[in-house]
């Protein structure tokens, strides 16, 4: 699995405008979306942990393509992924921005299509 198969999901410009917005340095987020990206495939794996997610929440998938799941999860589960990680809280916010920003421009994803208590998260496939 290359670092560019990780980052697949996500437009380069998305990286790059929240890392300026945020105020992190671009490496450093595309690092922590990379480790995200492997953690969610390694443990419990994409399928299994996109199946976990539907149980959980109601209307969890936002949209699907044979790539990638676009997802809306509780902020709950982004706690856990920055503990797990060790992101501080300034560096877990610019990886929740990305994943908000990449799924707000899938054309099949509108805005409210993402519930107020929910926070959305790009899930990419394995090529």
């Amino acid at each position: 699995m290359t670092d560019a198969d990780l980052l697949a999901a996500f437009d380069d410009d998305v990286i790059r405008a929240v890392a300026d917005a945020n105020d992190v340095d671009e490496a450093t987020l595309r690092d922590a979306l990379e480790a995200h990206q492997r953690t969610m495939r390694k443990n419990p794996g994409v399928e299994d942990l996109v199946y976990e997610w539907r149980k959980r929440f109601d209307d969890a998938v936002l949209h699907r393509t044979p790539e990638t799941f676009y997802v809306a999860v509780r902020e709950s589960v982004w706690r856990e992924y920055g503990e797990h990680l060790d992101l501080d809280d300034h560096l877990l916010g610019a990886v929740v921005a990305v994943h908000q920003e990449q799924v707000l421009r899938a054309d099949a994803v509108e805005s409210d299509d993402i519930d107020a208590d929910a926070v959305a998260v790009v899930v990419s496939r394995p090529a």
